[in-house]
């Protein structure tokens, strides 16, 4: 076996990533296939053995995972999908449940260092060292973001200031006096902050040592990573925003992450410890690189709670890296499989929309509604401008996007909600 720094993410040639991989796959499935009671009971339903999967391409033979069998069968402590002893969990996370029975996410002490590792590198790709002042406005508790990027910056040896969400103005204010060179974060809160710095009479490119961003937890297109990266006077100190991707189920934050030279299109994947697959959402079956399908991943070192297959159900596609980081990449997540809004006979993707406002610098904040009876499509616009020229605008980019002519209502400044987490711009009537 290879013994390379985790944190590095150019300790590995392409090559040996291959070789590390097989290993950690051969070694990961018949740990898995022996101790996890649910996989145990797939492969006998299934007629298989361990020997059956000897390679990723063996794969196909098995059935997905998805969310559902999470609920039912790994709540509240990880359940069947455990693979030690309940003894040797240190803990847990769990996604927020608000569509039903959460699911959970169990760690060993070794799964700990191994988030650790993977955000540290995460983190030194995106340009994060240890000089850096890092302050954190993940949300602490039952949600991976504040803790993963909280451990991932102390092993790299920065400096973090453990905020979570709220208190945004006494945020601000901490940001200048701790001379802050890093903010993590949802986008939407990421711009929410750049609201109230501005708010409170500070020039974030003269005022200001921010020079990188670290946003993620929802989905985000390139224009509001560009959009962060003006508000908050990034570019003027060499740096930029940099996306993170993660998901409860896969570890937390720390699966992928955006380099430098991405440009705000792709994101590396750590292939040395997930095997990635994407697949048609809609037959299961896998695509070819560069083909856009659904996210699907087999844990190759985690130990607690290890999964095989399981379906993301974010859309994205995989590629061979371009740059001198050499994991794959995957292209930056625009939304999910369950995120497409079915009206009037087309599909309706959130992202899409966003795309399209966040080219208007005098658009602050939008709400999409969709009313079912009777059928309506309407955005809510929240501007300082209204015009009919920015109303036609509007009406006719996000129409060849969305396949819908909206209607397009503005609204006064300050009147559309803000999110210190997740934003929540649709609402389905």
């Amino acid at each position: 076996m290879i013994l390379y720094d985790e944190t590095d993410p150019k300790a590995l040639t392409k090559d040996e990533i291959k070789v590390v991989q097989q290993f950690r796959f051969r070694r990961m499935i018949k740990r898995v296939l022996e101790n996890s009671p649910f996989y145990r009971k797939v492969i006998k339903e299934k007629g298989l053995t361990v020997d059956d999967i000897k390679t990723p391409d063996d794969l196909v033979k098995l059935p997905f995972t998805t969310k559902d069998d999470l609920r039912k069968y790994a709540y509240p402590y990880g359940g069947d999908f455990l693979t030690v002893p309940l003894s040797e969990i240190v803990g847990w996370h769990m996604t927020s449940g608000t569509t039903g029975v959460p699911t959970v996410g169990a760690y060993t002490k070794s799964d700990i260092e191994l988030w650790a590792n993977l955000v540290a590198r995460s983190l030194r790709t995106a340009g994060v060292t240890k000089d850096d002042i890092v302050a954190n406005v993940y949300g602490y508790g039952l949600f991976t973001g504040g803790l993963g990027l909280h451990i991932g910056t102390q092993k790299i040896g920065a400096k973090v200031i453990p905020w979570s969400t709220g208190r945004t103005e006494a945020l601000v204010k901490t940001l200048k006096e701790f001379k802050a060179t890093v903010i993590t974060g949802t986008p939407s809160y990421e711009l929410y902050i750049a609201e109230k710095i501005r708010e409170a009479g500070i020039d974030p490119e003269k005022d200001l040592d921010l020079r990188l961003a670290i946003p993620g937890a929802e989905a985000m297109t390139s224009e509001m990573l560009s959009r962060i990266e003006k508000e908050l006077g990034l570019k003027v100190r060499g740096g930029g925003a940099r996306e993170i991707y993660g998901l409860t189920e896969a570890i937390g934050p720390g699966v992928a992450q955006e380099c430098p030279e991405d440009e705000h299109t792709k994101m590396h994947i750590w292939t040395d410890h997930f095997y990635v697959e994407i697949i048609d959402p809609e037959t299961g079956e896998r695509v070819g690189e560069g083909e856009e399908g659904e996210l699907v991943i087999t844990h190759l070192t985690r130990e607690g709670m290890p999964l095989i297959r399981y379906r993301t159900r974010d859309m994205t596609k995989l590629e061979e890296s371009e740059d001198d980081i050499p994991y794959p990449t995957i292209s930056i997540i625009k939304g999910r499989v369950d995120d497409v809004i079915f009206y009037k006979g087309v599909k309706i993707y959130p992202t899409a929309i966003n795309e399209v406002i966040m080219h208007y610098p005098e658009i602050k904040e939008y709400k999409i509604i969709i009313t079912r009876e009777p059928a309506k499509f309407e955005i809510l616009v929240e501007t300082d401008k209204p015009s009919e020229e920015l109303r036609r605008k509007l009406a006719a980019e996000i129409q060849g996007v969305a396949f819908a002519t909206p209607e397009i209502q503005f609204v006064s400044p300050n009147t559309l909600p803000r999110w210190e987490g997740k934003s929540k711009r649709v609402e389905i009537k």
